[in-house]
């Protein structure tokens, strides 16, 4: 009994190992490059670039990884998609 107590442990514990492993896999890849962001957004550079101007993406949604001078945005997935979604208009 003990022995097969502690081979589903082990067995648990691998599983949560690789769902944690999985978890910040997932963090990473929440940060988009604005061509992936217009492909998800099925609009084009131009058209973010003015909603970014404009506030409609903003705070938390964008992160300059360029400089000052010359912008080069990362996008969350969640929070570009949910500012995009809740725009004026829709």
């Amino acid at each position: 009994m003990d022995q097969t107590l502690q081979l589903r442990i082990a067995s648990l514990e691998s599983k949560l190992d690789a769902v944690l492993a999985k978890l910040s896999v997932d963090e990473s890849s929440q940060w988009l490059d604005t061509r992936a962001t217009c492909s998800l957004l099925g609009i084009t550079d131009r058209h973010l670039r003015n909603l970014i101007a404009e506030g409609t993406i903003h705070g938390e949604a964008l992160r300059n990884v360029g400089t000052v001078k010359k912008h080069r945005y990362r996008f969350h997935r969640e929070l570009v998609m949910n500012q995009y979604l809740k725009r004026k208009g829709i």
